[in-house]
């Protein structure tokens, strides 16, 4: 037995060193790309750059060359630099362009072969700004406004400890200056708190900011898994996601990038091997931000087929969900359908690969007309409008007699002069129960738990919302405020 493994050992060393010796550009019949074009991979690497902090604070910008083969399969290989710019950015460049594994292959007497390529990725300037000691400091002035002339009149002096990519890793000290010395003036905690979410690896996941952030609505916070890893980060303004939203898949690359102006969003998703996916531009309007209209600008599928361009196309649209016959089972479903300038037309179907459930729609310019949908062994169902968020039972006037009813202020956050609103999501099931809750937006330990503890109560006491005619699990959140009076 030991001879045969050394043996089989021997072959897989010899074939390894047999492979094939990429060829140049110029020697192939067609030369490797990226899907999407240059200008996908460019906004790939731009999105997923995290420029050291260290090159941050110096505001280094420039150009670092890397080479690569690609392979048959469209993946990288021998990843290396050729023009370098400084450790660190040159150590960032070479992980991002190892994330991106999308490219269509060369080809050559009608097959796909390995190619030598090199491209560049730009590291881009910025305004610099003082790190010391691993923190970065901001100098203000009377009116807390940001000052870089340290020699100017200046009052206060924000201090935030941060680690080598950028993230916060200790309180945000404030100090005021008391003639020559900088004395603590106030403290914002930074808070780490575990959530009721697991990680696509089935880990623990935790929500990290600073109080303001959690308490106010004003600042970042970063959704992270046990081993630091980033899975989203969001800033709030005014207790609403603003400016950009981060959503990471689980080897490191965005999943999904939004980012937000005053009339909506533009949302470009991709894939987990950095294959551009589709972009998307929401509009919403009103102070309650109601969807006006979500149009699509373009899609594509895994392999980086072109589905919808410049808001035209057949799209498909691929997903897992529960089987509807045995609930356990997790099956294919597809929706698809025709975009014309950028939004949906005519019919539009959708179907669980076991035929559990089914539907059509029609579509006049992106507006919804009609539909039907059926279950196995269920009547059609017809509808004329598409979903129905969950109602409290009595509407909001009996909401707000719940929580009056049944909310209890802690002794220990009044004690803490803690204050805000705690932002709770559930989900509402077919029947009118709650479950799966969670803490989006924490404000203080045993304000969280109390939001909690009212919401869990409400089981029982909601309408299912409605999806395509038939009673559907809904997810929904609710502020739950305290005011000391």
């Amino acid at each position: 037995m030991k001879v045969l493994f050394r043996c089989f050992l021997l072959f897989i060393s010899v074939s390894s060193f047999a492979q094939q010796t990429p060829y140049q550009s110029f020697e192939v019949d067609s030369v490797a790309s990226p899907h999407g074009g240059i200008a996908s991979l460019n906004t790939f690497i731009q999105a997923n750059l995290r420029k050291p902090i260290a090159a941050q604070a110096e505001g280094i910008g420039g150009r670092i060359i890397v080479s690569a083969v690609v392979e048959p399969d469209g993946s990288t290989s021998s990843v290396k630099l050729v023009s370098r710019l400084r450790p660190d950015c040159d150590r960032e460049a070479l992980r991002v362009f190892k994330l991106f594994n999308a490219w269509k292959p060369a080809q050559k007497d009608g097959k796909a072969v390995r190619q030598q390529i090199t491209a560049p990725v730009l590291v881009e300037p910025n305004a610099p700004f003082t790190y010391w000691n691993g923190t970065i400091i901001t100098y203000l002035n009377d009116n807390n406004q940001a000052s870089t002339n340290v020699s100017n009149v200046l009052a206060f002096k924000e201090v935030v400890p941060v680690d080598t990519n950028g993230l916060p890793n200790g309180d945000r000290i404030v100090y005021k200056l008391n003639g020559k010395t900088w004395e603590e003036h106030y403290r914002d905690r930074l808070l780490r708190r575990r959530t009721q979410r697991v990680s696509p690896l089935g880990h623990p996941v935790y929500q990290v900011g600073y109080k303001s952030a959690m308490q106010d609505g004003l600042g970042s916070i970063y959704t992270i898994d046990k081993e630091g890893n980033l899975l989203e980060k969001v800033t709030y303004k005014n207790n609403r996601p603003a400016d950009t939203h981060l959503f990471y898949h689980a080897n490191g690359i965005i999943a999904e990038k939004r980012d937000y102006s005053g009339t909506g969003q533009l949302v470009f998703s991709w894939y987990d091997t950095g294959q551009i996916k589709s972009v998307q531009e929401i509009m919403t309007a009103g102070p309650s931000h109601e969807l006006i209209s979500n149009q699509c600008i373009g899609l594509w599928d895994s392999t980086g087929r072109q589905l919808v361009k410049n808001g035209n196309g057949w799209a498909v649209f691929s997903q897992t969900v529960k089987s509807r016959k045995e609930p356990a089972k997790q099956i294919s479903y597809t929706e698809q359908g025709a975009y014309e300038n950028s939004v949906k037309q005519g019919k539009w179907t959708g179907q669980y690969a076991d035929n559990s459930y089914q539907y059509e729609e029609q579509y006049s310019k992106g507006i919804f007309q009609s539909g039907k949908s059926w279950t196995a062994n269920a009547d059609t169902v017809h509808y004329n409008q598409l979903e129905e968020d969950p109602k409290f039972k009595g509407g909001l006037p009996g909401l707000q007699n719940f929580l009056n009813a049944n909310l209890r202020y802690p002794v220990s956050a009044q004690r803490d002069r803690a204050q805000g609103k705690v932002f709770v999501s559930f989900v509402v099931c077919e029947d009118g129960s709650l479950c799966d809750y969670d803490i989006v937006k924490g404000l203080h330990p045993d304000l969280d738990q109390e939001a909690l503890r009212v919401v869990e109560k409400m089981s029982g006491h909601w309408q299912p919302g409605i999806q395509r005619g038939q009673k559907s699990r809904t997810k929904y959140n609710i502020p739950i405020s305290f005011s000391l009076l």
